[in-house]
């Protein structure tokens, strides 16, 4: 077996193998400070490991896949099923298992894997590290295995005969899997009490050189590796229910990493292996019950944790109560002092309400300055309003005037029935009546179109002085003028609208005449006259 690491630009990955609870955690942490790179998804910590697993999430769920789709699991501790590593879905997982690495460890050329699964599926590993041109460096942690049963008692509420059971499954997988490949053999008491050595041993054993070891980060690990990582200590010889198989396999163990493994154990390990897979299949009804016992737990976990999540959330509910109660009691003190600070407002108010009425006083002074004002205008207004009546004369003038036109137009439209014979006359003559009603409309127009330009230039004028020098009693005043202006200008709208009227019936009535029986019937005679005026 080699001991040297080749140059070549193969990636390597630092792989810590061993039982659960057996401190493969605390490995891979301090082989992470020495400058392994870890996955990009870790495992969180949790109460049963505080200072983390270190542990890739997507290798756990690829294994846990592993053993599952090959009738097993973590628990188990039978032999994996040889057969499956024949079959189709080996090539199947060794892509996912491509997928994960290339994930979770991108092009690292020296990171750390661990997963107490992969004991179990050392022949798996093995043919995807060569696809993947990965060279492992293995490093195999071991734990007193009363330990590792005890803390799965506490852990799990298994028999520790269960725990010693899987221990000794999982270390004689571990190492029949990486014999003859670059390893090394460490305790958990080793790590923890002379942490350097074991590093040492590693580097010695398999060729492989740390980058970040020095005594900043030997400060750094040595508090990583506290006390507080040891739970229990137990000895194995004060073990009743220890078997041979366990007592010569730790023995082993114990003394390789201590002294170095060597050949002539391999025998050893490999009858206590063979007799313990004979052997194995005799539980298969132990470990189906204490699958169906773990199952329970995890039910009774799960319901546990929801019960302590509705705990959580009834507990959050009850703070933002309080907090709501905080605040309205807050609002409330926001309130009384809004009270006193109206209150004096109020008081203020009442000061300005003194005041204001003494500048009532001084206002009812300048009233009276503004009745004067207010006759003054009076007086002109009254003259504005004679002018209007005579304005309102000479509108009835034209009306008349519109009258006697229409009575001319009558005289004229007899006349045109009586005689025929002087059709040209008539026509002159009902060209005058329209010229006359559109002089009227002209001249009614430009009436009304002045006397519009008129009144709105004197409303205009009296607003003004009315805005400049009125109040409130000048409002009602003007007020009262403009109501009589409106009726005013509305009688002269009605005036002119009548005048309108009569121009209209006017043109009607003329229009009649053109359409009458004795108009038609003397349209020969006419067109006789208008030829006979084109002959001339």
């Amino acid at each position: 077996m080699s001991n040297k690491i080749s140059r070549s630009n193969a990636h390597h990955a630092v792989v810590v193998l061993g039982m659960h609870r057996s401190g493969t955690s605390a490995m891979a942490g301090v082989l992470a400070r020495l400058g392994c790179d870890l996955p990009e998804e870790i495992m969180p910590a949790n109460e049963f490991n505080p200072k983390g697993y270190y542990e890739s999430l997507k290798t756990y769920n690829m294994n846990d896949a592993v053993l599952a789709s090959g009738g097993s699991g973590w628990d188990d501790w039978q032999a994996f099923n040889p057969g499956w590593f024949e079959s189709p879905r080996m090539e199947e997982f060794l892509e996912l298992g491509a997928q994960v690495l290339q994930e979770e460890y991108g092009t690292s050329r020296l990171f750390v894997l661990k997963d107490p699964r992969i004991c179990r599926l050392m022949p798996f590993w093995t043919r995807l590290f060569e696809e993947q041109r990965i060279r492992p460096v293995y490093v195999l942690t071991h734990r007193n295995p009363v330990e590792v049963a005890r803390s799965l008692e506490t852990r799990e509420g298994w028999p520790l005969s269960v725990g010693l059971l899987l221990w000794l499954r999982y270390v004689l997988d571990a190492e029949i899997g990486s014999r003859g490949a670059q390893r090394c053999f460490a305790s958990y008491d080793q790590l923890l009490t002379g942490w350097s050595g074991v590093v040492a041993a590693i580097q010695s054993r398999t060729g492989l050189s740390f980058p970040r070891l020095s005594e900043s980060v030997g400060a750094e690990i040595t508090e990583f590796l506290s006390a507080s990582l040891r739970h229990s200590v137990e000895t194995l010889d004060a073990s009743p229910i220890m078997s041979n198989w366990i007592r010569t396999t730790f023995g082993i163990l114990e003394r390789w990493a201590d002294e170095g493994e060597t050949g002539a154990d391999y025998a050893k390990l490999d009858k206590v292996r063979a007799e313990f897979n004979v052997a194995a299949p005799m539980f298969s009804p132990l470990t189906s019950s204490l699958r169906a016992k773990s199952a329970s737990a995890d039910a009774l976990k799960a319901e546990v944790e929801a019960l302590r999540g509705q705990d959580e959330a009834l507990g959050a509910e009850i703070a933002a109560l309080q907090g709501l109660l905080d605040e309205a009691r807050r609002e409330a003190g926001q309130l009384r002092n809004d009270l006193v600070a109206r209150q004096e407002a109020l008081d203020a108010l009442q000061e300005q309400r003194l005041g204001t009425e003494r500048h009532n006083a001084q206002l009812a002074a300048r009233l009276e300055e503004s009745a004067q004002r207010l006759q003054e205008l009076q007086q002109k207004l009254e003259k504005t309003e004679q002018d209007r009546w005579q304005t309102r004369s000479a509108l009835e003038q034209r009306s008349q005037e519109a009258e006697d036109v229409g009575r001319q137009n009558r005289e004229n439209a007899a006349r045109v029935a009586e005689l025929e014979g002087q059709i040209e006359k008539q026509r002159e003559q009902q060209t005058a009546l329209e010229s006359a009603a559109e002089q009227a409309r002209k001249s009614s127009r430009m009436m009304r179109i002045k006397l519009q330009e008129e009144f709105e230039t004197e409303m205009a004028s009296v607003l003004a002085a009315q805005r400049k020098h009125a109040d409130e009693h000048s409002t009602k005043l003007r007020k009262k003028i403009l109501d009589r202006s409106i009726a005013e200008r509305e009688a002269l709208a009605e005036t002119l609208r009548q005048q309108q009227e009569r121009i209209g019936e006017l043109e009607q009535r003329a229009a009649a005449y053109a359409n009458s029986t004795s108009w038609k019937l003397t349209a020969p005679l006419r067109r006789i006259v208008l030829a006979l005026r084109g002959l001339a």
